[in-house]
């Protein structure tokens, strides 16, 4: 492990410390954190300026004597969370290219397998570090490997029956079919240090401040330094090669090599600040917020102070003028909704003035408004209708025009999950050494997909496309992809309109939707067939029938298995009628297996044809 300059990537090697490739003491670890806490802590309490705007508990600078409370309006909080909104995780586009025409197939099970990890990873996971983002201008995601869901297999030496033993290794097999051995967490950045050389990020440290008996129920060995504290800092190590976990700056757990062949945090880094690649973290990681800061605050005090003279004056007092005695003697007895009172002599009754808030106070906050508007976005993203603008396709014009304000964070959360995604191939093929399945479904399609160590090799490229859009947009494209393609006669091709509808596997899906169509076709033709074969029975019946009572046949008991006078000639019609002819299409569900054995590979796509109900 190397320490690493902000500015200039020069490493920093303090004293004689072997940071290389040797086992991680406590002291290495501490003097890293301790040493890039320090650099951190204005970014640290950037993000936390971040959440007192996100949240509204801002200070609102108020008179100390004023009766009310200050107004804080949730301007930041729909600001970060609309940009989230329009960053689509829900529906990433994936594509992994074949490194040659023969490994079409493979990349294609790998692109269905990225797709099913990302429909299984929680929505709200998934908004948190697009938020995090967002908000303070950096997110991090952090995969990592969970060996409890997938138990140790069992040993043929522990079983005295080669059978039981041979139950138990495929209830193994099975558990691990339905478990997803993977770990994807969203990371505050708020309690994160990492290295930010251009070398890359070659370590990095996640710390809380934890509470003594939380850890102790992990860890139940572990005692903190000093009796009697109740909160230690507690803090988890990861490199390229090591990991471990440290409370009160000692050892827990580890340090392990985890065999992951990579750092588990993928940074995700929008374009919001104009030193992107320079400067230290609270100049390189700026949220969406920092630059309307003040203009936030000025909104909140001039809200405030509109409240502040509408509530002085909104309740209006009734002023009493005369000698002292006979106006408390009025005010007593005075009902202010009463129908009737009596005033008396030498006093006179008027309400207090009224005073309106100055206009001044209105114009100063439209115009601060309109400044976090053009700073951020326009308010009809929001589905907010400006002034002076009737028509809808002008609104539809500035709608697209705000949004392309999110393209930035939809572009740094796609080129993330593209980092992720190679983590996810590296720990099937370093962890798992063995099949991992993945089981997601979306509106339109499943995902269940497994995938091998020899799917995979050391073929690790794929890119991923987000869609910086609200739904009512989505929507709207698959109408329009629907009436292009028009039922296979329009301007496009029934693959490019699932594609726009949302359906990730075009191909996968026409081969399903053939398959069900030849599956009608054949419980069509088995129906038929038993039709005919009823009606033909019936007519043999009546047909022997007929000869009986003509013959005047009599049958004893024990002689229906005899043939009939007449059955030779209704066989022989049978057969010259070809009723009795093998059917065209497979008897049974069990029967598409001669459907794909008849019709080979669907076109464009190779795929075998369903061997039951569903394609794989």
């Amino acid at each position: 492990m190397v320490l690493t300059d902000f500015k200039t990537g020069n490493p920093l090697v303090p004293g004689d410390m072997n940071y290389d490739d040797s086992k991680p003491t406590a002291e290495n670890v501490l003097h890293i954190f301790d040493t890039y806490k320090k650099q951190y802590e204005a970014f640290h309490d950037q993000c936390e300026e971040e959440d007192e705007y996100y949240h509204g508990t801002r200070s609102v600078p108020i008179p100390d004597d004023m009766p009310i409370d200050p107004v804080r309006p949730a301007t930041a909080h729909a600001i970060v969370n609309v940009a989230t909104d329009h960053v689509d995780v829900n529906n990433p586009s994936i594509f992994v290219p074949a490194p040659s025409p023969r490994a079409k197939n493979r990349s294609e099970r790998i692109q269905k397998f990225l797709q099913g990890v990302w429909m299984h990873i929680p929505e709200h996971t998934k908004r948190t570090i697009v938020k995090h983002s967002i908000q303070y201008g950096v997110g991090f995601v952090k995969t990592w490997w969970d060996g409890d869901k997938w138990p140790d297999a069992p040993l043929l030496d522990d079983y005295d029956d080669e059978g039981e033993y041979k139950e138990a290794l495929q209830d193994h097999l099975d558990e691990r079919n339905i478990s997803f051995p993977f770990i994807i967490d969203a990371v505050n950045p708020k309690n994160m240090i990492w290295d930010d050389s251009r070398a890359g990020m070659k370590w990095a440290i996640e710390f809380y401040e934890t509470d003594c008996n939380d850890i102790q129920m992990l860890y139940p060995e572990w005692r903190p330094m000093i009796p009697g504290t109740d909160t230690v800092t507690f803090l988890e190590y990861w490199d390229d090669t090591w990991c471990g976990r440290m409370a009160d700056g000692e050892w827990v757990w580890g340090p392990y090599k985890h065999g992951y062949g990579f750092n588990p945090y993928v940074k995700i880094q929008p374009a919001t600040s104009l030193d992107y690649d320079v400067g230290m973290p609270e100049d390189r990681y700026q949220g969406i917020l920092k630059p309307v800061h003040s203009l936030l605050d000025s909104e909140a005090r001039l809200i405030t102070q509109y409240e502040a003279i509408l509530r002085q004056y909104a309740w209006r007092t009734i002023d009493f003028y005369g000698p002292a005695s006979s106006a408390e003697a009025t005010m007593d007895e005075y009902e202010l909704f009463a129908a009737k009172n009596w005033v008396r002599p030498n006093v006179n009754i008027q309400p207090s003035p009224l005073a309106m808030p100055p206009q001044e106070i209105l114009q100063q906050l439209g115009m601060v408004q309109t400044m976090i508007e053009e700073a951020t976005f326009p308010n009809v993203v929001r589905g907010m209708r400006p002034s002076g603008v009737s028509t809808g396709f002008a609104l539809s014009v500035l709608a697209g025009t705000g949004r392309l304000v999110f393209g930035k964070f939809a572009d740094a959360m796609a080129r993330g999950m593209e980092h992720a995604n190679e983590r996810f191939l590296k720990l099937v093929n370093n962890k798992a050494m063995g099949k991992v399945t993945v089981h997601a479904r979306s509106s339109v399609q499943n995902f269940d997909q497994a995938i091998a160590p020899d799917d995979i090799k050391v073929f690790y490229e794929n890119s991923v496309t987000l869609k910086a859009e609200a739904p009512e947009e989505r929507e709207r494209e698959a109408l329009l992809a629907l009436r292009l393609w028009n039922g296979g006669s329009g301007l496009i091709s029934l693959y490019e309109a699932q594609k726009r509808v949302g359906i990730t596997n075009p191909l996968e899906e026409q081969n399903q939707m053939a398959a069900e169509k030849l599956l009608e076709m054949a419980r069509g033709q088995q129906a038929q067939e038993v039709a005919e074969a009823v009606q033909l029975e019936q007519q043999r019946a009546a047909a022997a029938d007929t000869t009986a009572n003509q013959l005047g046949t009599q049958y004893l008991p024990g002689q229906a298995q005899l043939q009939r006078p007449g059955e030779t000639a209704i066989q022989r019609q049978r057969v010259g009628e070809g009723t009795q002819r093998e059917s065209t299409f497979p008897q049974g569900m069990g029967g598409l297996d001669l459907l794909g054995s008849q019709l080979g590979t669907a076109t464009g796509g190779g795929r075998n044809m369903p061997t039951g109900d569903r394609v794989e």
